[in-house]
């Protein structure tokens, strides 16, 4: 029966065909020693691979599996929230699905989401199995979003979080796209927390998020929650002014009192190559923002369904 399920666990998918299926043993494993009535709500977010097939093995097998299967790839954070329109808990539970997040913490977050009466409790990847690049801009996003929003979250890249029923709630009302659940949760000022989690490498398959990838993800984050990548143009603006103009006095001093004369070709060379850097960096920042607001007036739908392989529809489910 439906109405028996406490904790409903989302699992977004892409091209996971090597893992999903031991992921999906694995929290059914220990989801049958917790006691507590639950579901898992996959999402398979465009995959190109035989995960849909396997999705479809494992509903047909399991009462407590459902699957929600999207038109095209829309992201990580799209499918977490398609997911969340079809879970019927009381209790939240989003974990990746490549099999790097142990199910085996699902007990302990949920345990601090009840005791401390938190809104979202976050995976703390305390000794993150990642390449030095996905560590690096991690630290870097999980630094701003704390100093953005005063929150303490330490791990905000990580895919593992509990959420109350008041929180996804929340999130569900939200009708822009950039969003990325960490920052949103941390602007709205709900009760939040990041907990200590186990991490482990990667076994199977390869992780699609690239060098450029992940510089874009993180910016989006940042400018999701901040204007300040814009305000500071100004800064930079101010920076080499005040530099252009020392520089120039700098070379009338020595050519009026050392009788010096410049190497004219190579300073203007080189400033006119600082200086239209510059210009580049700020109007590609400008254009970005330009472009968040052109995905924003489109009007499109955060995701749209395939497909379900499940007994409820939510009404709002291309939302």
């Amino acid at each position: 029966m439906r109405n028996d399920i406490e904790i409903s666990i989302v699992v977004p998918v892409y091209n996971e065909e090597e893992n999903i299926g031991g992921v999906l043993d694995e929290i059914m494993e220990v989801m049958n020693r917790y006691g507590r009535g639950y579901e898992i709500i996959v999402v398979d977010d465009g995959s190109r691979d035989r995960t849909f097939d396997i999705l479809k093995q494992y509903h047909s097998k399991y009462d407590n599996i459902q699957v929600v299967r999207l038109t095209r790839n829309f992201g990580q954070h799209p499918a977490v929230y398609a997911g969340f329109n079809y879970a019927r808990g009381n209790i939240f539970l989003s974990m990746d699905g490549d099999g790097q997040n142990l199910p085996e913490e699902i007990p302990n977050l949920i345990k601090v989401l009840e005791e401390g009466n938190f809104d979202f409790v976050q995976g703390w990847r305390t000794e993150r199995q990642d390449s030095f690049l996905r560590r690096f801009f991690s630290q870097f996003v999980n630094r701003f979003i704390s100093k953005a929003t005063g929150s303490e979250l330490k791990d905000a890249g990580c895919g593992m979080a509990a959420y109350s029923r008041n929180a996804v709630n929340r999130l569900l009302q939200a009708t822009h796209h950039a969003r990325y659940i960490p920052a949103e949760i941390s602007w709205m000022g709900l009760k939040i927390k990041s907990h200590p989690i186990k991490h482990r490498k990667r076994e199977k398959g390869k992780s699609r998020y690239r060098i450029w990838s992940l510089f874009w993800i993180n910016f989006d984050i940042i400018a999701s929650i901040s204007t300040i990548p814009v305000e500071a143009i100004g800064y930079v603006g101010m920076l080499f002014s005040v530099l252009g103009f020392l520089l120039g006095f700098f070379i009338f001093f020595r050519s009026l009192f050392f009788n010096k004369s410049p190497d004219s070709l190579i300073i203007m060379t080189s400033l006119l190559l600082i200086f239209v850097g510059i210009q580049i960096l700020c109007i590609s920042v400008l254009c970005a923002y330009v472009s968040r607001a052109y995905r924003e007036v489109q009007h499109r739908p955060y995701f749209i369904v395939r497909e379900t392989l499940t007994d409820d529809r939510h009404p709002h489910s291309t939302d």
